[in-house]
């Protein structure tokens, strides 16, 4: 028999809310009168966390502990107020105890991982929550735990696991598919990660961080078809939302509707102009094209959202590109905001890294570059993140045979993981009859920059008989006049903004038979088009010191000097040339600038070392031989020609690094200056390579000037540069194999001023009658070699 329906409850009467300001009010009226009452301290605490006054509540908590109340009982509003204040160090101290006194205590053990990893403790951490997974098997959260931890230490293979293992056990869960996917991007596998992204999607539609992982993992692989019902879904459940926009502005983007994209942006920021997406996306469109907006852009979003790791990072890397007005003063801003984030944000300083580390170099802060973490513990985020240009910076930071071929191992998975997301162009047709052979060069430095100054010659004296030559460039400023040159002698494509599988596609038009990429991960350049071989064969030269990982590169330019003596070392088939691998002395950058009739050392009184060299390169093994050199010679002066040595943080940590290694600060001197420099190699006497990570562009224009340099020979390709040039000027005894050598060779020509008074002014004609100085019998050189592969 069916049942009748039981009558209906009356509704509870509605619960009057507390009045929490008057609540702080009358608990801070009884403290005043009490003090030592922890239970009142206690209560405090607990208002001000829920107000996200995270300080004022850790304070709070700590009263009410010293006054007795028991630690244990709010352990972990304590902890995660003292973590969200940005004391992590002092969150994972205070749990340390508690979780020590009772092991099986799995809330304890997994709060514990927590802080540990936010204190940037990261193998404590993994340890801490491996014990809670065993103490409940049962529960997801400390396999979602243990997969942060070990992301954020750079092993995406055990967090992937990890996150796996979360998802068995909670299959419903769309944070945990979202996680899970990140790291099977991380790992290349695009596949996968897309299938847990839309996983992610159908359980948490309305999440903000899915939607941005989905999205981003489409437009990226160019499945805009993919991308456009995702939107429309989401829209459904977030009417008005900005984010939702920022992805319409992004499918733009990527279809090269530049100008669109553009203005949905200034229609958000019109609106709301301190949004942080859109802020975000405004400055990676602007780029090194315009720095000036893409500053202006991220200090919005900076100042709109003060705790966004993200926006402080990417405005930290902004202000250091920065060339406009003051560029000691953008980069001392930078320098104050990466301290900044290494005391707020631990647990994302690895993940960060790239950024802190270039602004830590630039300021030569040694001990704030070593506590971003250790190269071989960077390596794996930055191939998660998959930007090659993260280890341009590193390749001097090797100590051993084995962590060079590392870092080439490093280069060949990269490259791998680029060759899994694209998918290469069809082979071009076999050519049915002869024609001349089509060489290409693909950057965005064909311009009055040093790339150029190395290549004119090729690009204007070639035998046309016999070659076509194509140039492809990406150049986001204004046309000078040197490309403007370019242009007249070459068949010269300028395509900036313009997507790389569009820039392959549109290469493979032109049948090429060769195709050298001379921009490495340098700004404005595309080494990702490679990877679609748009040519028949493709090659490296220039501006990467090292093989750069796309095996779809099939050689990279050598001479005798630079090729390493270890074939482990390069990725590539060398290209090798029978004398040098650049030339110098033609109409580009090293022009006839004024050498003074004196020596330095016979104005002065002392001989000056210096360098000009990027700071990056100034390891503490180079620091630490450059002292040596100056005790060597005693009251020697040593001078930085560098924009760097315009700001006081460069100054101020310079002369502390010399003078903890026994060298008086007085004796170093700095210029800040960019681009006009040369005249001011005027004030030197000797120049001293930076190793292990040699000079390239700097010491040409060194010896240019008359200038003569000290080298160190390494193994690797970025360490044999400077090899090549002295040899092939006529001054290979300058180039050392040892520290000791290079010690020794620079105190012997700091004694010789007969000889450098020979060199300062007799250099330039040595460098004209040497393979350096000689652009067409290089450029004949360059053009057999390629005809020579070509027909192979």
């Amino acid at each position: 028999m069916r049942q009748q329906p039981r009558p209906a409850k009356a509704a509870p009467s509605p619960v009057k809310p507390v009045d929490q300001a008057r609540l702080e009010e009358s608990l801070r009226a009884r403290l005043a009168e009490a003090p030592a009452n922890g239970a009142a301290w206690q209560q405090l605490a607990a208002i001000l966390a829920g107000k996200g006054r995270h300080a004022e509540a850790a304070e709070a908590f700590g009263k009410a502990v010293a006054h007795g109340q028991p630690l244990a009982a709010f352990c972990t509003p304590y902890a995660l107020a003292l973590s969200n204040a940005g004391r992590h160090a002092d969150a994972a101290e205070l749990v340390a105890p508690l979780q020590a006194r009772k092991p099986k205590d799995f809330a304890l053990a997994n709060l514990l991982g927590v802080m540990l990893k936010r204190a940037g403790r990261f193998d404590e951490a993994v340890a801490i929550l491996e014990s809670a997974k065993r103490l409940e098997p049962k529960n997801a959260s400390p396999w979602q735990n243990l997969g942060n931890a070990e992301e954020a230490r750079g092993n995406y293979a055990a967090a992937a696991t990890a996150f796996q293992g979360a998802v068995r056990l909670d299959p419903r869960n769309g944070e945990l598919w979202r996680l899970l996917g990140r790291m099977q991007r991380a790992l290349s596998d695009q596949a996968a990660a897309r299938a847990s992204f839309l996983k992610a999607f159908e359980y948490q539609p309305k999440d903000q961080n899915t939607l941005n992982d989905l999205m981003g993992l489409l437009i990226d692989t160019g499945d805009i078809e993919a991308a456009i019902p995702v939107v429309a879904r989401a829209r459904q459940f977030r009417q008005g939302d900005r984010s939702l926009d920022v992805m319409h502005a992004r499918m733009l983007l990527r279809l090269g509707r530049r100008d669109e994209a553009r203005a949905v942006i200034d229609g958000i920021l019109a609106e709301d102009p301190g949004e942080r997406q859109a802020n975000l996306f405004l400055s990676r469109m602007a780029g090194d094209g315009d720095r000036r907006l893409a500053n202006e852009a991220l200090k919005r979003a900076h100042e709109a959202n003060p705790d966004a790791a993200d926006v402080q990072a990417a405005y930290i890397e902004s202000l250091s590109r920065a060339r406009y007005d003051s560029e000691a003063a953008h980069l001392e801003e930078s320098y104050r905001l990466s301290i900044d984030f290494m005391k707020r944000h631990p647990d994302k300083v690895a993940r960060n890294s790239r950024s802190l580390r270039t602004v830590f170099q630039r300021v030569m802060d040694l001990e704030q570059l070593d506590a971003t973490g250790a190269i071989p513990d960077l390596l794996p985020h930055w191939q998660a993140e998959g930007r090659h240009s993260s280890v341009h910076y590193e390749l001097g930071q090797v100590h051993s045979l084995e962590e060079r071929i590392g870092m080439v191992e490093w280069h060949r998975n990269w490259g791998r993981g680029v060759q899994k997301r694209i998918k290469p162009l069809p082979a071009a047709p076999a050519l049915q009859m002869p024609r001349k052979k089509r060489i290409g060069f693909l950057s965005s430095d064909l311009r009055n920059h040093p790339v150029a100054y190395f290549c004119l010659s090729l690009l204007e004296e070639y035998d046309r008989d016999r070659f076509e030559v194509f140039c492809y460039s990406f150049y986001e400023g204004q046309r000078d006049v040197i490309q403007a040159e370019i242009e007249k002698t070459t068949n010269f494509r300028w395509w900036p903004h313009r997507p790389d599988d569009q820039v392959a596609a549109d290469i493979a038009k032109d049948n090429l038979d060769l195709l050298f990429e001379l921009g490495g991960s340098t700004a404005m350049n595309k080494l990702e088009v490679m990877a679609y071989r748009p040519a028949r064969l493709g090659g490296s030269w220039l501006g990467y010191p090292h093989s750069a990982g796309l095996e779809t590169i099939d050689y990279i330019l050598v001479d005798p000097y630079i090729k390493p003596e270890d074939p482990r070392l390069l990725i590539e088939k060398p290209f090798e040339l029978p004398e040098t691998w650049v030339t110098v002395g033609g109409r580009l950058g090293f022009y006839e600038v004024p050498i003074d009739l004196e020596i330095p050392e016979d104005r002065r009184g002392y001989v000056t070392f210096g360098t000009a060299n990027n700071p990056y390169k100034y390891t503490k093994l180079c620091i630490d031989t450059w002292a040596a050199v100056l005790r060597r010679v005693p009251n020697s002066r040593f001078i930085f020609i560098r924009p760097e040595a315009g700001g006081p943080s460069f100054l101020e940590n310079t002369r502390a690094a010399f003078a903890a290694r026994d060298v008086d600060p007085d004796r170093i001197e700095f210029v800040g200056i960019r681009g006009k420099h040369l005249p001011h190699y005027n004030k030197m006497d000797i120049s001293l390579d930076t190793l292990p990570h040699v000079g390239g562009t700097t010491t040409c224009e060194s010896i240019w000037m008359g200038v003569p340099c000290i080298s160190l020979v390494g193994p690797g390709f970025a360490e044999r540069l400077s090899y090549s040039n002295l040899s092939n000027a006529g001054i290979g005894d300058l180039a050392t194999f040892s520290i000791e050598a290079y010690i020794e060779k620079a105190a012997e020509l700091a004694a010789d001023a007969p000889r450098r008074r020979v060199l300062r002014h007799g250099l330039r004609d040595m460098i004209r009658a040497m393979p350096l100085g000689q652009p067409a019998r290089f450029g004949k050189a360059f053009y057999d070699k390629a005809a020579e592969v070509c027909a192979l």
